[in-house]
């Protein structure tokens, strides 16, 4: 079996020109595969969710996870995550999330006294890679910053996503971790990407630009600006209380992911599946 994370996809074609791609994120494993946060044990929701998403009939050609594989920066775990994304036979890709670089110690105290340790990234997660899908194309962002938990864009890949903005005009999908627009939740927008206005100074000229897709809020959110469809999918783990200013976990939202179609035409459409809300008819 070919390894992807050592071998990740740059070009995937289909026979009907159409890609599915499956979008999983903030899965937050533990070393301990029983460790339980907010009444939910995050190894076993992230199989659930795996499970599920296979189950429904749709042909699965790509799945991006974005961000936040870890709960605690440990070799160990990314191995075991890899491994289950490898047995699939899937194409996948992975990008870094905050704790991907930064170990929070002291989850349980108030944010202002909790310790930041800053981890360098596990190497089989991409940083400014494309991957051609058909006439579309996918570009990974990393917006971590090692040692925060808020986000960035650094100034390398703003030009790197221009120069493949101005290269290839197919119709594209960009993806990162972080929030790029508000959320109307005061505290999860003290921690989008820090040069938002930056970020859309750099794509805004590109009408090719279709969707950019995120994770980071562990909620469902929708919002277009200037023709492009912004996505944030809920966490594969627990979920947060969305459009308030205080932090709070929504204990009534299942985990869930998203799919995204991408026509040959250009068209793109979306769906969030929560879990246990699938059915064998279910199409993109």
């Amino acid at each position: 079996m070919t390894s992807y994370a050592s071998c990740p996809p740059q070009h995937i074609t289909t026979p009907d020109s159409v890609a599915n791609v499956l979008q999983l994120t903030d899965l937050h494993l533990f070393p301990d595969p029983d460790k339980m946060v907010a009444g939910v044990n995050c190894h076993d929701n992230f199989e659930r969710c795996l499970s599920q998403a296979f189950s429904e009939d749709v042909r699965c050609d790509l799945i991006v996870v974005t961000g936040d594989l870890v709960n605690e920066v440990k070799t160990e775990i990314y191995d075991h995550i890899f491994a289950r994304l490898d047995a699939t036979g899937i194409p996948y890709v992975c990008i870094a999330g905050n704790h991907d670089v930064t170990d929070e110690i002291g989850e349980d105290l108030p944010f202002e006294q909790r310790k930041f340790v800053a981890h360098a990234p596990d190497t089989r997660l991409l940083s400014d890679f494309r991957v051609q899908l058909n006439h579309w194309q996918l570009l990974l962002l990393d917006s971590s910053v090692v040692g925060e938990v808020g986000g960035r864009l650094s100034s390398e890949s703003l030009t790197w996503i221009e120069q493949r903005l101005k290269n290839h005009d197919d119709p594209t999908v960009l993806a990162l971790h972080h929030h790029v627009v508000p959320m109307q939740s005061e505290w999860i927008d003290n921690h989008l990407i820090a040069n938002s206005e930056q970020f859309w100074q750099t794509i805004q000229p590109f009408s090719h630009v279709k969707s950019v897709i995120s994770g980071h809020v562990h909620q469902e959110f929708a919002y277009k600006q200037d023709d492009i469809q912004i996505y944030a999918t809920p966490s594969t783990c627990y979920q947060f209380e969305p459009q308030q200013d205080e932090f709070g976990y929504d204990k009534d939202a299942k985990a869930g992911y998203r799919w995204l179609k991408l026509e040959a035409n250009g068209e793109l459409s979306s769906r969030v599946v929560r879990l246990a809300e699938v059915s064998a008819s279910a199409s993109v």
